[in-house]
């Protein structure tokens, strides 16, 4: 019988679930970016579901856990009624066709809590709003202007609510801390960490064929969110 390596010994063996889903807008890429906040929100996620609802305070988990249902549950909320209103403006043109992406991509995950599902839901629905509202631009339903300050905000919407959720997690782990739990939350990190979260091929920056410019003129101005400096993921920030 073959002897397990060193490695496999130590390994932990998580559940996960496997995803692969396209991605054809810009924006929609961008949230997914590794250098953006993409790999933080995973992280950030898993040690809410799993590592710190077993080292934090279990009243402040409950809290937490709560808020974090609400934030996602009031984007996508936000998100289905702006596809509800312009599927309204498309149906009184008799139906627009939606448009092929030139550069659309292929990402797989490994889902690792059911938030990140929930999360990475929000994505998918970001690109297909994204894709409604660009069908109705082309059918000259929708102006330049409109275009340009809706897929502002909307992209802003779901980066803003990965960014709420890393800061929830920095609130719970800072409980677990005045617990005296630092040495089990190194632990874990060192367990758990960010690329073993989230294995798989994100869309990376770096390799995109647009370049910051084309994506500045998409919004139309410089977002402020896509220079505000990240917390290290362990590899360059990719150029947007």
């Amino acid at each position: 019988m073959a002897s397990q390596t060193p490695t496999s010994k130590r390994a932990f063996s998580k559940p996960v679930l496997e995803q692969t889903l396209t991605i054809h807008s810009q924006n929609a890429q961008y949230v997914l970016q590794r250098g953006h906040s993409f790999m933080l929100v995973v992280r950030a996620l898993y040690s809410i579901s799993v590592v710190l609802r077993i080292l934090a305070e279990e009243a402040e988990m409950d809290q937490i856990e709560d808020l974090v249902s609400s934030r996602i549950g009031a984007v996508a909320e936000r998100l289905n009624d702006e596809h509800a209103r312009l599927k309204v403006l498309a149906d009184a043109e008799g139906g627009v066709p939606l448009p092929r992406y030139t550069n659309p991509r292929e990402v797989t995950l490994q889902v690792s809590s059911p938030a990140l599902a929930q999360y990475v839901r929000l994505i998918l629905r970001l690109d297909q709003t994204l894709m409604l509202l660009d069908g109705l631009w082309f059918a000259g339903v929708i102006n330049n202007k409109l275009r340009k300050n809706l897929t502002h905000d909307l992209r802003r919407l779901v980066y803003g609510l990965g960014r709420d959720l890393i800061d929830l997690e920095r609130r719970a782990r800072a409980s677990a801390e005045r617990a005296g739990k630092d040495d089990e939350l190194k632990h874990a990190d060192v367990e758990t960490g960010v690329r073993a979260l989230a294995t798989g091929s994100l869309v990376d920056g770096r390799k995109q064929e647009v370049s910051a410019q084309d994506d500045h003129a998409v919004d139309g101005a410089e977002d402020p969110q896509s220079t505000e400096p990240e917390t290290p993921v362990s590899e360059p920030e990719p150029q947007t």
